[in-house]
């Protein structure tokens, strides 16, 4: 474990249960545990990840302990989102008590799984460009990233993935043709694909839509008008289906809202986490019925 101290916030990297690699941001009095989206590595941080980490979270530093939280190494073939929120809930648990949840796509729909299955644990519930299912617009990309990762046809395949975080037919241009010449210099070759196909699948099976009724944590829900993967009308069906959930969709933007709309969906978040910090019971382990 490694602290750095020079700057604030306070940053930490490290590793919960030998297994899941986490960065740490500032030292506030709650916990706010952040499950990222999708990437083609499963590694420990390294310090342009720990950097970019406490640029991109630091804002959420000023009244909590903030985790971004990685899924582990060599996850097994048919491993499914609701597997993934069990070794998150084991973090929770054994590791940090109650916590606010935070899921950015892939990681939202994983979130997802962690407050149904273990709803004490959650104080709330953020999904950032996450819904209960995805599009048939992102299911076809999901199977085209698929088959660039079995080719291991890694630079169309980075190029692929930046140009979805962008809305512009030009932005998108210029982020593929970016990753096709720089790609190569900028960022290695994936040690193991097999994480991030397994990853793919699960995002590929992954439906709560029956369950939503279920989720009892406050719940908020921000996306984008023209986000490929998660439309606007999935994100309003999951918001109506959970008991209590709060909706902003953000018009002219697609799966690209933490970086196109930085600060507008940080002070949402804010405001929300902000109403919910205090009046939460802390007999939580009790409600977790896998452990």
């Amino acid at each position: 474990m490694s602290t750095e101290s020079t700057k604030r916030p306070t940053v930490e990297t490290g590793t919960f249960l030998a297994e899941l690699p986490y960065v740490r941001v500032g030292n506030g009095p709650q916990n706010l545990l952040i499950l990222p989206g999708i990437t083609l590595e499963n590694a420990p941080p390294n310090g342009l990840a720990v950097w970019t980490y406490r640029l991109g979270f630091g804002h959420f530093a000023r009244n909590y302990t903030v985790y971004v939280i990685n899924r582990k190494h060599d996850m097994p073939p048919g491993y499914t989102t609701q597997d993934m929120a069990a070794d998150y809930a084991r973090v929770i648990v054994s590791e940090l008590g109650s916590s606010h949840l935070m899921g950015f796509s892939t990681g939202g729909s994983i979130a997802q799984y962690v407050a149904l299955e273990c709803p004490g644990a959650v104080r709330s519930l953020v999904l950032i460009v996450s819904a209960s299912r995805l599009s048939e617009e992102g299911r076809e990309t999901c199977k085209r990233w698929q088959a660039l990762a079995r080719q291991e046809r890694w630079q169309e395949l980075r190029a692929d993935m930046a140009s979805v975080t962008v809305s512009s037919e030009a932005n998108k241009r210029l982020a593929r043709a970016f990753m096709k010449v720089f790609g190569r210099f900028v960022l290695k070759v994936p040690s193991d694909p097999s994480d991030f196909i397994t990853t793919l699948e699960a995002d590929l099976n992954h439906d709560t839509t029956g369950r939503l009724n279920e989720i009892s944590a406050p719940t908020l829900l921000i996306g984008g008008s023209e986000d490929p993967f998660f439309s606007e009308s999935l994100l309003r069906e999951t918001a109506q289906k959970i008991p209590d959930a709060i909706l902003h969709v953000y018009e002219g933007v697609g799966h690209g809202v933490p970086k196109e709309r930085k600060r507008r969906y940080g002070n949402d978040t804010l405001a929300f986490l902000d109403d919910r910090l205090e009046g939460f019971s802390d007999g939580w382990v009790r409600l977790c019925p896998h452990e």
